[in-house]
């Protein structure tokens, strides 16, 4: 949790995220994989209906339209969703949804450039046809649709970071802040 790190650890983005924000203002979501694994376990909800989780079988890029759901519904939250570039890649062009409707959430994304949590069990398909290998520059796509994009490789940027965007969300721009993180293939289970 405070790894220190780069690239960086997700459980330092995610441990930092939760000691930066004001949990009691925040309705926070994750997406299926690995940030669901990684987010879950550690994430202290304090409010009702602040904490919108959810188990494996929705599909990946989920997360993006409840917070931009649950910002409409309480637009006086900061609202943020925690997704990987596995999620991205299939709901990622809906960020200028958010843009063009003026919905200002915060999107953390968690960028390992893979499926990492997919690593162990797909072997096969990895090396002969690079299944697990995704990316791209989130950022810059987040600031080519109009919103605030910013991408974090260092761990004292973290915090940072997450203010700059809390402040970009306040002044009504959706923010996507992109971190480039290590490819962890183990998580946390609760009770193990």
């Amino acid at each position: 949790l405070t790894h220190n790190d780069a690239p960086l650890n997700p459980y330092r983005v995610l441990w930092d995220l939760q000691h930066t924000v004001d949990i009691h203002n925040t309705i926070i979501t994750h997406d299926a994989g690995s940030p669901r694994d990684q987010l879950s376990p550690f994430w202290k909800s304090v409010e009702p209906l602040s904490y919108i989780g959810w188990g494996k079988t929705t599909q990946l890029g989920y997360g993006l339209g409840l917070a931009m759901g649950a910002k409409l519904a309480k637009p006086d939250k900061l609202c943020i969703n925690v997704w990987g570039d596995a999620a991205i890649g299939f709901t990622g062009m809906d960020f200028e949804t958010a843009v063009r409707e003026r919905i200002p959430i915060m999107s953390i994304l968690l960028n390992n450039v893979s499926m990492a949590i997919e690593l162990k069990v797909m072997p096969i398909s990895t090396e002969k046809y690079r299944s697990t290998d995704i990316s791209g520059d989130y950022a810059a796509m987040a600031r080519a649709f109009g919103g605030y994009g910013e991408r974090v490789t260092k761990p004292e940027d973290i915090i940072p970071a997450i203010k700059r965007g809390i402040q970009k969300t306040k002044e009504g721009v959706p923010v996507l802040l992109e971190f480039i993180t290590s490819k962890e293939t183990e998580v946390s289970r609760p009770g193990t």
